[in-house]
């Protein structure tokens, strides 16, 4: 098993705080990789997955309802991991993305994304990459 620590910034209730990811990998199971967030005096989140892009959006489900944001790129409105990017990387390279335009400005998930205006909920971004694939189409 390897272990990985980050220092990252979270947004608890929209109040800047700081808190641990620990990246995990497994060579012996089905889910390769765990991530975990360790927030001082709220506890320890953790997601398995079988990349560090999946396991982000399972950590995220479980930290959205208590208001609770990373402050990092794969948690901007404009960012996306392809497929090819969560098999070459793990999930931890991606894109920043804009409609209309092809994906070539590259971000690592995990890299700290202080602007709150970019930051949102899961959801919120499936939603854009949804629309931003349907803006390439036309």
């Amino acid at each position: 098993m390897n272990i990985m620590h980050q220092k990252v910034a979270i947004y608890n209730n929209k109040i800047k705080e700081s808190a641990e990811l620990i990246f995990e990998s497994y060579s012996d199971s089905a889910e390769n990789v765990g991530l975990t967030l360790v927030l001082a005096g709220l506890g320890r989140y953790k997601f398995q997955g079988s990349d560090f892009y999946t396991a982000l959006f399972g950590l995220r489900a479980l930290l959205e309802p208590k208001s609770i944001v990373i402050c990092i790129n794969g948690c901007r409105l404009d960012f996306v991991c392809s497929s090819m990017g969560q098999q070459m990387s793990q999930g931890r390279v991606g894109y920043i993305i804009e409609m209309g335009k092809r994906a070539t400005n590259r971000a690592r998930t995990f890299d700290q994304c202080d602007d709150l205006n970019k930051l949102t909920t899961a959801s919120k971004q499936m939603d854009y990459i949804r629309q931003w694939n349907e803006s390439l189409k036309g």
